[in-house]
């Protein structure tokens, strides 16, 4: 039996006496942490005696922070000058900065024409950018300490896009793509670089990106196709489980002596990735549309 993990980013301090480690806090960052994913984490966490700064913009969502322990930090993520804010607050209260877990972004599911280009710049800079600002906001610090973990939570979409999910589905193949490329360029610097990928889950998310389809429909020649996304798709939202398996996987890849590259949320994420990397592009195609008109 394991009486006691060592915290990950404390592997290079393993030579230091076993008092001085047991007794060191873990200081965590996570953003979207009012609601869901984020919260359930921060949960989690908090019941292992880490210490959690959660950042959200929700009023209700950062009063819940403080009310199960967490440091809430009101952070929109799509504000330079707010998460330079939020970091420089953790750095200065804690002094350091061992995980950050980049969770915080929306779904919003539509046609690629009928999206406006505002909604596109809207999701882009919530599910990109606002990654891309905490993560250099973070790097100095963990450079400087020599530790750090970063987690991006994508999605199955990060290998796979389908009917409507367009450019959600950019969004997270970008987040896939700069996580890949930071974990080969950070390592040397004993900074782990992870992503969780969940499929569908019971959380507020899939209302929110199934309302934006119902209020975008403005061209009858997808009427076909969404309507059948929002059948086939919205059915498994319906039936899938909880967020406990994708809390877990994001706790696992926080906690893991070795973190794995990527994790996959639930079994709808490993079947997926599995027929978009074996099936010919034709018949992955003919699938997803006959999805789309039952």
């Amino acid at each position: 039996m394991r009486l006691f993990v060592f915290p990950p980013t404390l592997e290079h301090q393993l030579s230091a006496p076993l008092s001085k480690v047991l007794h060191m806090s873990i200081v965590a960052i996570i953003t979207g942490a009012g609601s869901g994913f984020g919260l359930g984490l921060a949960k989690k966490l908090l019941n292992e005696n880490w210490i959690v700064y959660g950042a959200d913009i929700s009023p209700d969502g950062l009063a819940l922070l403080k009310a199960i322990g967490a440091h809430p930090l009101k952070v929109n993520v799509t504000s330079d000058s707010q998460v330079a804010a939020g970091v420089k607050k953790v750095i200065k209260e804690q002094g350091r900065i061992d995980v950050l877990v980049a969770n915080a972004g929306y779904g919003s599911f539509s046609s690629i024409e009928e999206t406006t280009s505002e909604q596109v710049r809207a999701i882009f800079d919530v599910n990109v950018f606002g990654v891309e600002r905490f993560v250099k906001a973070v790097l100095p610090q963990m450079r400087k300490q020599g530790s750090g973990r970063i987690i991006a939570t994508t999605s199955v979409v990060s290998h796979v896009s389908l009917v409507g999910l367009g450019w959600y589905a950019g969004t997270k193949h970008a987040v896939r793509a700069m996580s890949n490329a930071l974990r080969q360029e950070v390592r040397h610097l004993g900074i782990r670089v992870s992503t969780v990928e969940p499929g569908t889950s019971k959380t507020g998310f899939g209302a929110l990106a199934f309302d934006t389809l119902d209020k975008s429909r403005s061209i009858s020649d997808y009427d076909g196709v969404m309507r059948g996304l929002n059948k086939w798709l919205g059915g498994l939202y319906r039936v899938s489980p909880g967020p406990s398996a994708v809390i877990n996987k994001l706790h696992r890849a926080a906690t893991a002596k070795r973190p794995r590259a990527h994790y996959p949320g639930s079994w709808d994420v490993v079947a997926l990735k599995l027929a978009f990397y074996v099936l010919p592009r034709k018949t992955l195609d003919a699938l997803v549309l006959w999805l789309a008109k039952r």
